[in-house]
């Protein structure tokens, strides 16, 4: 293995990685200390393919660093090369399926032996010194056989205590039937309690088993229907706190804990919550004392509050801007001095966050996400947070060093790590996206129109669906999500399913992403990694279109079809571009928008961010107007959750936390009423241009486990 502290060469040219220079046939250059990083990266990775994503990532350490910036760094690097050596290509660029760069040039490291200053010995002087050498080898023959094994079993040892521990090796812990998440573990590693799911619709109930015996569950209340969720331990195992969503009593409770029996009792409602509060996270400091995450209504932002059961009170501890979702993942670490957050930023990336409990300061770290999948655990010492990367490796983030490692060699092996104390394990949640069956496409005969409201499943093909739009003929193409969380781009024709080959799958295509079609021809637009591409609808061959600089989703045609409306992630105003991807128009009259439906008279529908409402504007007059008032939307991104209509709008919403449906708003009346339940939280809907179907991606019933990591 390379020491990239030490020289070392690329082919002929010796690399410095303490000077930042290049040296070759005595000529030195020097190059840019990030030029001497990606050649070190390399230098370790030799002979694989290195994507962008892991540049971007491991080197870069912040996700939003464009391709461009990757390229530039990557050609400047090839032209020092080749102010050395111009004969030798260093890197390769790998285009296809796994695209990236890979080091073309051996790369040798050997001890650099010191050169004698006596180069001026006469001939009998160096023999005299030969035979006295013989002689002294010929006296230290057994010590030196001794020496170099000694020497071999110390370096041994001393290269296994600093290498990294890789966690490679998943076993299921669980045996139930349907899902498993949100697990919790006490804190001296001895018990585990976690929520389960039979079934759609049946609700959330928790389980408790000892860590030994994990396959031995016991139910912790006897009670059904509890609808509990999101549990904590506390540190003497006498309490525990969980989220409970009965209907009418929704919030916190405390309840006390039996370690023995594994069940609980006399739970209370402690702290009420509203149902905007969907997915707290619930921390113990002490006895006494526990962190969770609330927010007090649907547009504000989480924040955290420490509550005292002596005193019944919370106390508010983080004020995040208040543009953001807000502070997610709350953890206090095993000596009590940290409490580890995920914060939301404004374009719904993560960030993780340390708060220290002394001196009630927040310490922004280089840890950073644009997944969902945001829990995280401290280790045993607490200098360490583990946590799953964008790339989908279990990490850890080392606190006074300020590293990061990956800890796994295998992506994707589950999510929302937890540490078993005192042992080198995790638990993990199985990812319900890599798990088959994940989600389908239904078509439901609309009561609105005279239809039974009977449904049947159109589209199941073993992969999770983020994304659906109906083309000609009763037709749709949809996106989905494979294990690596790579996309793939199939069709629905004529009761018929298959996958469009010639989509270029990449790392770099990841969620969010949104479709939309535009009507009369072959051609639809694929909203991914904050730009857009055009898909032949019958091939799946994409081109690039909306400029990699523009940071925007949610596309849609025009009326005409000759632009592209999109929203803009900054939240600054919506965004006008022809066909061609150009010329790029702002469009300031649209602030804050989400999703955009352009009528044939020129005037727009679109939902407005952060409530999703749904706004009519006439440019002419100039004059916003709201049209329905929604409760929650689960998905920010999506363009397709509210369909325009000759006579109405179609629109998802969720009146209640469980309850997602269709309503459908009539221009003629002003008024909104319900058409369908919507089995998912994805928003994506799609009406038949006859009106006659109405067709959603809903989640099914399957199993996940929860996975011990070793």
């Amino acid at each position: 293995m390379i020491d990239i502290e030490k020289p070392f060469k690329l082919e002929n040219i010796t690399v410095h990685p303490k000077t930042d220079e290049l040296s070759y046939c005595g000529k030195t250059i020097a190059i840019k200390s990030m030029a001497m990083k990606v050649i070190c990266y390399f230098a370790k990775n030799k002979d694989i393919v290195i994507s962008r994503d892991c540049l971007r990532n491991d080197l870069w350490q912040n996700p939003t660093t464009s391709n461009h910036t990757i390229n530039n760094h990557i050609y400047s690097l090839r032209q020092s090369l080749a102010q050395l050596d111009d004969q030798t290509k260093f890197f390769h660029t790998v285009t296809g399926t796994k695209n990236g760069y890979r080091l073309l040039a051996d790369v040798t490291q050997e001890t650099i032996q010191p050169i004698s200053s006596s180069t001026g010995l006469n001939a009998s002087k160096l023999s005299d010194e030969r035979a006295h050498n013989k002689n002294k080898l010929n006296k230290t023959k057994l010590r030196s056989l001794i020496l170099p094994s000694f020497l071999i079993v110390t370096c041994i040892i001393i290269f296994l205590s600093q290498e990294t521990k890789f966690y490679n090796h998943a076993t299921a812990l669980t045996s139930h039937a349907g899902q498993e998440q949100n697990p919790a573990i006490s804190l001296d590693g001895d018990i585990i309690i976690y929520a389960n799911r039979t079934r759609r619709p049946f609700t959330w109930e928790l389980y408790a088993s000892k860590v030994q015996t994990p396959l031995q569950p016991t139910k912790v209340f006897s009670s059904m229907a509890n609808h509990d969720n999101f549990v904590s331990i506390s540190p003497n195992k006498k309490y525990i706190a969980f989220i409970r969503y009965a209907k009418g009593a929704e919030g916190i409770y405390i309840a006390n804990f039996n370690a023995d029996s594994l069940t609980a009792h006399n739970e209370k409602l402690t702290i009420p919550l509203s149902a905007v509060n969907s997915t707290p996270a619930i921390s113990w400091l002490n006895n006494s004392q526990f962190f969770y995450t609330a927010k007090k209504t649907a547009l504000a932002p989480l924040k955290i509050y420490l509550y005292d059961l002596a005193t019944n009170r919370s106390e508010q501890v983080t004020s995040p801007p208040i543009n953001t979702v807000g502070d997610f993942a709350v953890v206090v670490s095993p000596d009590r001095n940290w409490l580890a957050i995920m914060r939301a930023d404004n374009l719904h990336g993560y960030q993780l966050y340390l708060y220290h409990l002394s001196t009630k300061t927040l310490m922004k770290t280089q840890v950073t996400n644009t997944e969902q999948r945001l829990n995280i655990s401290f280790s045993d010492d607490s200098l360490k947070v583990y946590f799953v990367d964008q790339q989908g490796f279990l990490s850890s983030y080392d606190i006074k060093k300020k590293i990061i490692t990956k800890i796994s060699a295998q992506q994707h092996m589950g999510y929302w790590p937890l540490k078993v104390p005192g042992k080198e394990q995790f638990i993990m949640q199985e990812d319900w996206g890599l798990s088959p069956l994940t989600a389908q496409i239904i078509k439901t005969n609309n009561p609105r129109v005279g239809g039974d409201g009977a449904s049947e499943v159109v589209v199941n093909n073993g992969l999770s669906i983020a994304a659906v739009e109906g083309i000609a003929n009763g037709g749709l193409i949809f996106a989905s999500v494979k294990p690596n969380q790579q996309i793939e781009i199939w069709k629905y024709q004529h009761g018929k399913v298959f996958k469009l080959n010639e989509f270029h799958e990449t790392i770099e295509y990841r969620e969010p992403l949104n479709l939309h079609w535009s009507k009369n021809t072959n051609t639809a637009l694929l909203s991914i990694n904050k730009t857009c591409r055009i898909i032949d609808i019958d091939s799946g061959k994409d081109t690039p279109l909306c400029p990699d600089n523009e940071n925007i989703y949610a596309g849609r045609f025009s009326y005409d079809g000759q632009s592209i409306f999109l929203a803009s992630f900054d939240n600054s105003n919506a965004i006008e571009i022809g066909v061609s991807g150009y010329p790029v128009n702002h469009i300031p009259e649209l602030g804050s928008v989400n999703s955009i439906h352009q009528n044939s008279d020129g005037s727009f529908y679109y939902s407005k961010e952060p409530s999703f409402d749904i706004y009519h504007f006439n440019p002419t007059t100039g004059e916003n107007t709201q049209i329905v008032k929604r409760t929650f939307v689960y998905h920010r991104y999506s363009g397709n959750d509210f369909v325009v209509t000759a006579k109405g709008i179609y629109y998802m919403d969720r009146i209640a936390v469980t309850k997602n449906s269709i309503y459908y708003y009539d221009f003629s009346s002003k008024k909104s009423e319900y058409i369908i339940d919507s089995k998912g939280n994805y928003p994506s809907l799609v009406i038949s241009e006859d009106e006659r179907f109405i067709y959603l991606i809903e989640s099914t019933n399957h199993d996940s486990k929860l996975l011990l990591i070793e």
